[in-house]
């Protein structure tokens, strides 16, 4: 365990044996690192805390801080209008002042009844409903990033016997902008008008309205300005549908076209002259009422044939009435007491036998029916047209006999291959002739002078590169040849006149050995040189050589003739 006090002890000499100055920065350094600590743990205590109620007035700064000393309760502050409490205790501290009848005036929630009152009559509950109702929403919108204080004024009518004579309920929000925010977004706007609308029974959101600090009303979006800008979004977002989709099908046009008339020889053989499309924006909906036969038997999809049996309607309810009567008829003769209107001659005739009979069938049937309510697409094809031209085939069928160019020829498409085209096209636009659809293909002959001027022109540069590349291969040819026979040449005169040398060194050996030979016969002692001694005896010991080894001779004279 270390000695704490041997330790201090040290420090305290080492601090003792420093001059003043050291000292004095020393005692500032230390110092600095107290006050940080402090500031820290000061700070580190304060975390945590939230906001009991901001935005006091002077007089109630003091009344709360005041109350809240007497309460003993830790809490911080923040300049004269802000009270931090710690969260826990928050809601307790709220509900004791308000006990105590400590509310502040500003802006009141529904704490507000938190207090107790015997003696507080309906009308005091209403004014205080409508006060938290205000206060709460105004607490709400606050909480947003770009509001720092809202004001909430919310009219409720009184109550009318008859409905037409009730007025609506009304709001106006007053909107102070957080520091840093020039103009709050529309989604923003139209989220505080949503919230209060909602929170308030009975309130409409075109009975809400919400103004900025100026006075500007920020949710009239009704205005001649902004619907304008509004409509020209709109036609700006539909044209810029309409060119992705044109581009889209342009895209499968030319898909359809490389196949057949794509990159060649000559280059694309296809030009699209013009697509024009037109998309129809109206959105429509159709309600349908459709009557289907009644299925009795459905149809099995596992055999090759149909069991389908269907009936166009099903009896529900029938009824059969039949009335039969038979007897003496007779003949209203008007009111009584009165002498009927009938001819004398004609009494006894009118009372005669009738007989009456009735029948009566009613069936009661029932359909299968299928309501439909269908509703379109916000948009669709009005019209599409279409303009393709199409270059016939040209083929090269050899060169000019001067070398300048190619010689070509055209073929035109035939009508068999247009129709076909015209149908593959077809199929990729989706054509309809009920919406208008037009569509036009033509073989025209293009004009490709250009293209072939730049090909005879590449032509002759290639003709005058295989000429210069012959031309330079034969000059190296000639120079190879020329080259080879100057070896040629210098050798065989160099043979030969080895050859020469040869024969004359061998006639002057000859000459010299007859010499000899003369001299031996003639018996004169003739003093000869080292070298024709040394000669002598070399020819002397072949001659003998050769007479003792005959095939060795002969093989070494084969290896020199080789040699030379």
């Amino acid at each position: 365990m270390p000695d704490f006090k041997a330790l201090l002890e040290k420090l305290k000499n080492a601090f003792g044996k420093l001059d003043t100055t050291k000292k004095i920065i020393i005692g500032s350094v230390l110092g600095t690192v107290v006050v940080a600590i402090v500031l820290v743990v000061s700070l580190s205590s304060e975390q945590g805390k939230v906001v009991l109620y901001k935005g006091l007035s002077p007089s109630d700064f003091a009344a709360y801080t005041k109350k809240l000393d007497e309460m003993d309760v830790p809490y911080s502050t923040s300049g004269t209008d802000t009270i931090f409490v710690r969260p826990e205790q928050r809601e307790k501290i709220i509900i004791a002042l308000a006990q105590e009848g400590m509310i502040p005036k500003g802006k009141p929630g529904w704490e507000i009844f938190d207090q107790d009152k015997w003696t507080q009559t309906q009308f005091e509950k209403n004014i205080n409903k409508q006060r938290a109702l205000m206060g709460a929403l105004e607490h709400t919108i606050e909480t947003l990033d770009s509001v720092e204080d809202a004001t909430v004024n919310i009219a409720f009518p009184e109550p009318e016997l008859f409905e037409e004579k009730v007025l609506p309920v009304t709001a106006a929000i007053v909107i102070k902008y957080a520091p840093g925010v020039e103009k709050l977004r529309r989604k923003e706007i139209e989220g505080i008008v949503t919230l209060t609308a909602r929170a308030v029974p009975g309130l409409k959101k075109e009975n809400v309205s919400v103004a900025g600090p100026d006075g500007e009303i920020l949710n009239d979006f009704d205005n001649e300005i902004d619907k304008e800008k509004w409509e020209l979004k709109s036609v700006e977002y539909k044209l810029r549908i309409q060119e992705k989709e044109r581009v889209k099908l342009l895209s499968d046009i030319k898909k359809s076209l490389s196949y057949s008339f794509g990159e060649g020889i000559y280059g694309s053989r296809y030009d699209i002259v013009r697509l024009d499309l037109k998309m129809r924006w109206d959105k429509e909906e159709i309600e349908k009422q459709e009557v289907s036969p009644v299925v009795m038997v459905p149809d099995d999809p596992k055999t090759p044939y149909s069991e389908l049996q269907v009936k166009d309607s099903l009896e529900v309810s029938s009824k059969q009435t039949t009335e039969e009567f038979e007897g003496n008829g007779f003949t209203p003769e008007g009111p009584a007491g009165t002498e009927p209107n009938i001819p004398p001659g004609y009494k006894d005739k009118d009372y005669q036998k009738a007989k009456y009979k009735k029948t009566e069938n009613i069936r009661n049937n029932e359909f299968n029916k299928t309501q439909r309510k269908i509703k379109k697409q916000p948009w669709e094809y009005e019209r599409v047209a279409l303009s393709v031209i199409l270059d016939g085939h040209w083929e090269r069928v050899g060169e000019k006999p001067d070398g300048s160019g190619y010689i070509r020829k055209y073929t035109p498409l035939s009508e068999e291959e247009l129709r076909t085209v015209t149908d593959v096209l077809k199929k990729a636009i989706g054509y309809d002739p009920a919406r208008g659809d037009m569509i036009s293909v033509k073989n025209i002959k293009k004009d490709r002078s250009k293209q072939f001027e730049l090909e005879d022109a590449e032509l002759r540069a290639r003709k005058a590169r295989q000429k210069l590349l012959m031309g330079t291969l034969i000059g190296l040819l000639a120079l190879v040849i020329t080259v080879v026979a100057y070896q040629a040449i210098k050798k065989e005169i160099e043979r030969r006149r080895r050859i020469r040398e040869e024969e004359l060194a061998l006639q002057q050996q000859m000459m010299r050995d007859a010499a000899l030979r003369a001299i031996e016969e003639e018996g004169v002692d003739v003093e000869m040189s080292l070298e024709e001694k040394a000669r002598k005896e070399m020819i002397e010991n072949a001659i003998a050589l050769a007479k003792e080894r005959p095939e060795d001779v002969a093989l070494l004279l084969r290896t020199w003739l080789m040699e030379e």
